[in-house]
């Protein structure tokens, strides 16, 4: 009652401009998205004077209901709340053949519309919507492109580039082409009046490109000490090397790590500083995975193994080298020791074994618990002589953390070491309970 009540109050303060529907739109579904957008604007700004202090942070579609505004059954809505929660766009689009896709931005013109009103998206995007619901993205729990932006721009990173980039970068292929869509949206943005990056950086994100996104960020910006430059890779046939360096961190502005960091601190009893230490080395060991994963989600909802410096160092630093030489190792699938089809031993020959010192065991990574470890595994796992103690109690603080978060049989985690720039973190178990 009382939402109802302050809605008529205030409902009079809230003046939304509708765009025009063009002349050439024959859809019969165009006037039913465009009156929902303007619906939903009311219901964001209800939300944000009357249950955020002001903000768009944390407004889920439970919110939006509260305030009277529901999706339609075949509606497609993309919702993003940008810089601290102070402003948000929006797009919406009929899942049905031949319908226009609407947006409404609150501060800064996107899709050729310009603040405060509901138009239609010009350019029109390359792929029709095809599943119908609500996402809310927060770029507090993803990259900032406003200032992902900024960064290229001042690096004399240029639209074509990007796109250059993304071909090389693994995506979705909802269209049927060869080429990923984030790869379609970025070309057909950068083509349009007056494309800029950010607006070319905003159709990847709608496209369902955060993946794509967070690798340009990490590969073009790194860890923001030095101008945003253009990847060697970018133009190679190739494309990227398997391995690749890893950054030690991540630039705050463009990553949002404070925000993400808070949110892991809470989910998992940790303190602020090594909440911030997981959260950097896990967006930045995921992005560079190129698995095509939302990192911010993987680190947020994924089982975490953070092997320590403070009690493992030698072992932790085996890890390091190891995802050096192969990204994608940061995501493993648990398997228990016992149905490995390799024998325990199965490195005893191996030379790097051989040369162990006397109190010295010989390190597989990935390890031998998983379906990644064991000498049938493809690509070859890691081996290194490490001190033996630290390798005998980083097999059992991993035996501890697949304990205490419940990991099962055939489940994905991430393996994450702590970096060396934090040598007083121990080896942690992050289960990031759902």
């Amino acid at each position: 009652m009382r939402r109802r009540v302050v809605a008529a109050a205030v409902g009079a303060a809230l003046i939304v401009t509708a765009g025009a529907v063009p002349a050439s739109a024959a859809s019969p579904y165009d006037v039913v998205t465009a009156s929902s957008m303007r619906n939903l604007v009311n219901a964001m700004e209800y939300y944000a004077a009357f249950d955020s202090d002001g903000t768009y942070v944390d407004v889920d579609a439970a919110a939006l209901a509260d305030w009277g505004w529901r999706p339609g059954s075949t509606t497609a809505v993309q919702i993003v709340i940008e810089g601290d929660g102070e402003s948000w766009w929006a797009v919406a689009q009929d899942v049905r053949p031949g319908a226009s896709e609407y947006t409404f931005t609150s501060t800064t013109r996107v899709n050729g519309v310009n603040p405060g009103s509901v138009g239609v998206s010009s350019p029109q995007p390359a792929v029709q919507a095809s599943v119908a619901g609500v996402e809310i993205r927060d770029v507090g729990q993803q990259v900032d492109i406003d200032q992902l932006a900024l960064a290229l721009a001042a690096g004399g990173v240029t639209a074509s580039q990007l796109c250059e980039a993304s071909v090389f970068i693994p995506g979705t292929h909802q269209s049927g082409s060869s080429v990923s869509d984030q790869t379609i949206a970025c070309e057909t943005a950068a083509a349009a009046s007056g494309a800029t990056l950010r607006s070319v950086l905003a159709a990847m994100l709608k496209a369902g490109g955060t993946a794509v996104v967070s690798m340009i960020a990490l590969e073009f910006v790194g860890t923001g000490s030095q101008p945003a430059t253009v990847p060697d890779w970018v133009g190679d046939p190739d494309g990227p090397p398997t391995s690749r360096p890893v950054p030690p961190s991540l630039p705050s502005n463009i990553w949002k790590l404070p925000r993400a960091a808070h949110k892991l601190a809470e989910q998992n009893q940790l303190d602020d500083q090594t909440a911030r230490t997981v959260v950097s080395q896990c967006l930045t060991y995921v992005t560079n995975a190129m698995s095509g994963a939302d990192p911010y989600k993987e680190c947020s909802t994924k089982p975490i193994f953070m092997s320590g410096r403070a009690d493992v160092p030698e072992a932790t630093e085996h890890d390091t080298e190891a995802l050096a030489s192969n990204p994608a190792w940061v995501q493993l699938n648990y398997r228990p020791a016992a149905q490995n089809p390799s024998s325990r031993t199965w490195y005893a020959s191996d030379p790097e074994c051989l040369a162990a010192a006397p109190g010295q065991n010989c390190d597989e990574y990935p390890f031998f618990a998983t379906e990644q470890g064991g000498g049938a595994a493809v690509p070859r796992p890691s081996l290194k002589a490490v001190d033996g103690l630290q390798n005998q109690n980083q097999g059992r603080l991993y035996g501890s953390f697949l304990t205490v978060c419940g990991v099962e049989n055939g489940d994905e985690f991430l393996a994450v070491p702590v970096p060396a720039s934090a040598p007083t973190v121990p080896t942690l178990a992050i289960c990031n309970p759902s």
